[in-house]
């Protein structure tokens, strides 16, 4: 596949080669942010690079929530869905990421710039109901705040971390 920056996946799968196995998970999320999501071509390249089953690879790639083996949005927002989040309205979070993106979870926009998804944890209870778009954390929010911050990461491409909102 031509668009696939090989160079640089060959260098990060160097990097990681020495240590096999245990290099498998750093290595994936790291080509990953390289290449957007884990294509089948990338995955074997990954097993020949690591010395690793195929199998394996895509047994993490399937495990882990934040592996893609599908194209995913320039932009993946994730809106924890667990215990403390729900009881603090996550789902209207949700209802309002469907309502600004105009998809569902699991759905990418037809701009290909958000990719909408529910997580059973994000490992932030205590900033409940919690969002993260890509690294950047938001919480705790309100369904208000969704588009904010969806326009806010949309016109800066990135966005800033936040405590709360």
């Amino acid at each position: 596949m031509s668009d696939i920056p090989w160079e640089q996946v060959d260098a990060v799968i160097a990097r990681w080669a020495p240590r096999g196995r245990a290099g498998l998970l750093p290595c994936l999320e790291e080509v990953q942010s390289i290449t957007g999501w884990l294509s089948p071509e990338v995955s074997r390249r990954i097993a020949e690079g690591l010395k690793v089953p195929l199998a394996d690879v895509f047994g993490v790639i399937t495990f882990y929530g934040l592996l893609y083996d599908r194209p995913v949005g320039r932009f993946v927002v994730r809106v924890c869905d667990d215990v403390s989040c729900f009881i603090n309205g996550s789902r209207e979070i949700v209802d309002a990421c469907r309502s600004y993106l105009g998809v569902e979870p699991g759905e990418t926009t037809p701009d290909g710039l958000f990719t909408l998804e529910t997580h059973p944890c994000l490992g932030r209870c205590e900033r409940a109901p919690f969002m993260m778009v890509n690294e950047l954390e938001f919480g705790p929010i309100t369904p208000q705040d969704v588009p904010r911050i969806l326009e806010e990461v949309r016109k800066s491409g990135a966005g800033q971390e936040e405590e709360g909102v």
